[in-house]
């Protein structure tokens, strides 16, 4: 390993985020799913990186999703325990459904707002543990193609969309660890993946699902906290072998066994990748770019559609899944129209570089074409684009989906009157890909 080093500290801290029993579970548009067993234990784990005046964190929590307050809230409380600008804190989840509801999403629950608050002080002191663990390092990249994952956006002969895996379906295979090295040993792994966390399905145990596994997995092996950071999830599910309609599911597994199956499949390429790297490099440059970038919404529906829509579903306003969401989407377009009409809204977008590696979080469940893309045409050698970080808006399809329509591309409304454009991949690409260029 190279002597080699020009300041370049990372360190890694890791808190228990685990609820209490009783604590309702997220993810499916089901009104009772009280947590009933702990089958294992939650984390917040945190890298933060330094270099001369620059220090920034990245956090990874085992929650299904998270939104914007609570980032500004874990940011305020970061940089007032350890002094790191708030601006440079990225919040990441392992988008999980075994896990308690951390989000406000209509038909599928509201935020278990006392296990949030029992937790947010050990999300803070994982960054605190992180920091206190900086030290200097080197570090090594690799890539390999895994098939942890598969397309999830099955065909029906009559041309709708399901659940069904479609594993000559397009998705993104390609999984990124980076290993992290002090003199004094292995310091901390990053390993970036896209899958739905769905492989457990919906029944009562707490799991960090399959990359729960691969990362105790990888720690058996190496000497190093474990940092996951889940890609491109919109249109890809865990590639589980649980048979449904005379296909595969990748919607949902049928318990442990999917979930030991998908995430030992994924250990065993992290691994495999990890043990491919022969090259450290010492020479790192920390770069943190915090802009604002545009999320252009689609017009709203007609008042009149709304209204008879609201009519429609009134009946069942009380049914958790689409009937629910209907009524309170439908609701929230009529009040809309009380206001001066958005054509979109800003996010704030921070993008963390490692050497030649960008972290790009996306606030939504991105499609692959969108993460492909952004690859394709940024400055950096390794682009991690990380769905559902710092903050969750939904699905992010790529146009195509939305033409052929599907879950994906319903399921917005139930976070507000306002959907996505179409073109919300484009904007995505385009937009960050200045940002990426304007940093390299």
């Amino acid at each position: 390993m190279s002597s080699m080093n020009n300041g370049f500290k990372a360190g890694f801290g890791r808190t228990d985020v685990t609820p209490e029993l009783g604590v309702r579970l997220g993810g499916y548009g089901v009104k009772e799913r009280p947590a009933e067993e702990i089958l294992d234990r939650l984390h917040s784990t945190a890298m933060v990186l330094e270099q001369d005046n620059l220090t920034a964190a990245v956090i990874n929590l085992d929650w299904i999703c998270i939104d914007e307050d609570l980032v500004a809230r874990i940011r305020r409380g970061v940089n007032q325990r350890t002094g790191i600008p708030e601006k440079n804190v990225s919040v990441c989840t392992t988008h999980s459904h075994s896990v308690p509801n951390t989000l406000n999403f209509w038909g599928w629950g509201e935020q278990e707002t006392a296990y949030i608050e029992s937790v947010l002080p050990e999300i803070i002191r994982s960054v605190e543990l992180a920091k206190k663990n900086l030290c200097e390092v080197k570090a090594g990249f690799a890539t390999t193609a895994s098939l942890t994952g598969v397309n999830r956006r099955g065909t029906s002969e009559d041309g709708s969309i399901n659940f069904s895996a479609d594993p000559n379906g397009f998705f993104d295979p390609t999984m990124t660890v980076v290993h992290f090295k002090s003199e004094s040993g292995d310091a901390g792994i990053l390993v970036h993946y896209g899958a739905h966390g769905t492989a457990m399905g919906s029944n009562r145990l707490v799991s960090r699902d399959w990359c729960g596994v691969m990362k105790d997995r990888i720690e058996t092996q190496f000497a190093a906290p474990v940092l996951f950071l889940n890609g491109a999830v919109g249109d890809v599910g865990p590639r589980t072998n649980h048979r449904i309609a005379g296909g595969l599911s990748a919607g949902v597994g049928d318990g442990i066994p999917a979930v030991l199956e998908v995430g030992y499949r994924a250990a065993t390429d992290a691994i495999r990748a990890l043990m491919s790297i022969h090259e450290w490099r010492g020479e790192l440059k920390l770069e943190v770019l915090t802009e604002d970038i545009f999320l252009p919404y689609a017009p709203l529906a007609p008042l009149a559609d709304a209204e008879r829509e609201l009519a429609k579903w009134e009946p069942q306003k009380e049914e958790w899944g689409t009937p629910m969401c209907e009524y309170r989407h439908n609701r929230a377009v009529i009040e809309a129209y009380k206001q001066p009409l958005l054509n979109g809204r800003n996010f704030t977008q921070t993008i963390t570089c490692i050497g030649p590696l960008a972290i790009v979080p996306m606030p939504g469940e991105m499609f692959s074409g969108i993460s492909l893309r952004i690859r394709h045409g940024s400055p950096f050698q390794y682009t991690l684009c990380c769905s559902v970080s710092n903050g969750s808006l939904s699905y992010l399809p790529a146009r195509e989906a939305r033409h052929r329509g599907g879950y994906e591309c319903w399921v917005g409304k139930a976070v507000g009157a306002y959907l996505l454009a179409d073109n919300i991949d484009d904007a995505l690409v385009e937009q960050n890909l200045k940002l990426l260029r304007k940093i390299s």
